[in-house]
């Protein structure tokens, strides 16, 4: 049969309103899950501040890299990382590149790459120990020929290690170091080879608020157990020594006449006797406290 002008002008809306019509309830079909999902996939890569998003079927985070010539150091950091699976949309890959870096510490000095951005961290990854009161700072400027093109990092030291204190039990004052009396005690130590007086007092107070702070500042347990012989000691056994904090941190441990202790707290009697200690014992009130 001959269709008319008209007639086909109808029949070719009819048609086009009928693909219109599939292409809308194709999507439908997507979207409520009938239909088979795309191998492919939006990937967005993050690459050291720039990002660029791709479509591709490659299916873990390697292959992307590798697809996209993208080039990884060992010390780049990838994250996800390279195993991991691509399996939706708008996945991202974020890259973080290693860049060379020097740290000086007086006359030592380290080269290495890291992605790291925190001086006191660069620092600890460089294998120095860090305290709190260390400073770490970039350098303004510095020899490009001698480090080359490397950020510097240089650490200022303002912590004071304590002093090592040895007990030297063949040069005493008064009564000997190893048979504390309840009072006063005096006998000579040996401090990083110079030979001191120490006077060794005891004192008989709660600890309990004491050891709380020592617990929170030196990771032992908040509870402190009175010996047979009367003296206060830690979990771990150490004698409670109260000390000037300058000279001998809170944690230090340290010799003392009555056993090895540790220095958990401090007294007016370092402003003028810094190498006296105060140890904490039961010999005055004896109520286990």
């Amino acid at each position: 049969m001959k269709l008319g002008f008209k007639s086909s002008k109808v029949l070719m809306i009819l048609m086009i309103f009928g693909l219109a019509l599939t292409g809308v309830f194709n999507t439908f079909a997507r979207a409520s899950g009938d239909a088979e999902p795309s191998e492919e996939h939006y990937v967005v890569l993050e690459d050291d501040g720039g990002a660029v998003t791709v479509r591709t079927n490659a299916k873990t985070v390697g292959e992307v890299l590798k697809r996209a010539g993208i080039i990884l150091t060992e010390a780049d950091v990838v994250n996800p990382g390279l195993e991991a699976e691509i399996e939706w949309d708008d996945f991202v890959i974020s890259i973080w590149r290693a860049r060379p870096v020097v740290v000086k510490d007086g006359i030592f000095e380290q080269y290495l790459m890291t992605t790291e951005l925190d001086a006191r961290e660069i620092a600890i990854k460089a294998g120095r120990d860090i305290y709190e009161e260390d400073e770490v700072a970039r350098a303004e400027s510095y020899d490009f020929l001698e480090t080359g093109p490397a950020y510097v990092y240089e650490v200022t030291r303002n912590h004071v290690e304590p002093e090592e204190v040895e007990l030297d039990l063949s040069s005493k004052l008064g009564v000997s170091p190893l048979t504390a009396r309840r009072g006063v005690n005096q006998y000579m130590v040996t401090v990083n080879g110079r030979t001191v007086e120490r006077k060794e007092t005891y004192y008989d107070l709660p600890m309990g608020g004491v050891m709380a702070i020592a617990a929170r500042e030196c990771g032992v347990a908040a509870y402190y157990t009175v010996r047979e012989d009367g003296v206060k000691v830690d979990a771990e056994g150490y004698v409670l020594v109260a000390a000037d904090l300058a000279r001998y941190p809170r944690c230090t441990v340290v010799e003392t006449s009555l056993g090895l202790g540790k220095v958990y707290d401090t007294g007016s009697f370092a402003l003028t006797n810094p190498e006296q200690f105060d140890l904490a014992t039961d010999w005055t009130n004896h109520n286990g406290k």
